[in-house]
């Protein structure tokens, strides 16, 4: 395969990652590869590589910015491009096992929670093995996980703090127009089968409602399928708790009340 996505179970496509592929398949001496790279969001990344073999977002909801640490990866969501070479670079880092308690991978600053797996090897190779062949992506087009971007609480929507990225000012995922995402993935939102209404009207929770309604959207489009071949018998959908958000697939509140599909 010329190129590999690798997603949590929790995350929702909303639509197509084209771009990302076209710019990984396409250099940009091509018409393709140039309108591809014009079209990605990307974030942080200085030079956008001839010939990208990894596009990643990073994790700055776990990360506090000093010069010591380094923001590790979302370990969600990764697009790559498959590599002998690379998967024996890769092999050789954790055979040799350089991994430091207070330096992380290579002594680089990889050291927060998380930095010893996926989290923390990903950015440690790519910033410093195969340097300049990686693309951080914007997360809030891409694994949008609605975070909170700055270092405190957020109160009736009035946002306070530092950016944890370590800017002087930063996007706030919360507020990202739905249309404009590319894939979301439901950590901070809760997973939508544990059927919570998130109506509170507030910014931690505007844009996760939305997000759940298009999971339950997305199930109802696979049920009608499914019934249409013939995969499935009957409708699931006759839950009756906030049934227009859910489409009918809650019973009541809480993970007890989802209706799963029946095997």
């Amino acid at each position: 395969h010329p190129i590999v996505v690798h997603l949590d179970l929790d995350t929702l496509i909303l639509k197509p990652l084209d771009d990302a592929f076209d710019a990984m398949m396409y250099d940009d001496t091509t018409a393709v590869g140039k309108q591809a790279r014009h079209n990605l969001p990307v974030f942080q990344t200085p030079t956008f590589p001839k010939q990208p073999n990894a596009f990643f977002t990073r994790d700055y909801n776990m990360h506090r910015f000093n010069a010591k640490h380094k923001a590790l990866v979302q370990g969600g969501f990764l697009i790559l491009r498959p590599s002998n070479t690379t998967f024996n670079e890769f092999c050789e880092l954790i055979r040799v096992g350089d991994y430091r308690s207070s330096g992380g991978w290579g002594g680089k600053g990889y050291a927060q929670y998380g930095a010893m797996t996926f989290q923390g090897i990903i950015p440690y190779f790519y910033d410093f093995i195969q340097t300049g062949t990686s693309v951080e992506l914007n997360r809030c087009i891409y694994n949008n996980m609605c975070d909170n971007p700055r270092d405190k609480r957020t109160v009736n929507d009035i946002v306070s703090g530092n950016c944890l990225d370590g800017r002087e000012d930063c996007e706030d995922c919360r507020s990202a127009d739905l249309s404009t995402i590319k894939t979301a993935h439901f950590t901070l939102c809760q997973k939508p089968w544990h059927c919570l209404p998130q109506d509170g009207g507030i910014i931690q929770e505007r844009l996760c409602r939305k997000l759940h309604h298009e999971w339950f959207r997305i199930r109802k489009d696979l049920e009608l399928d499914l019934l249409k071949t013939k995969k499935q018998v009957q409708t699931l959908a006759t839950g009756t708790f906030n049934a227009d958000h859910f489409f009918g697939f809650c019973k009541n509140f809480g993970h007890t009340g989802y209706i799963p599909f029946q095997s």
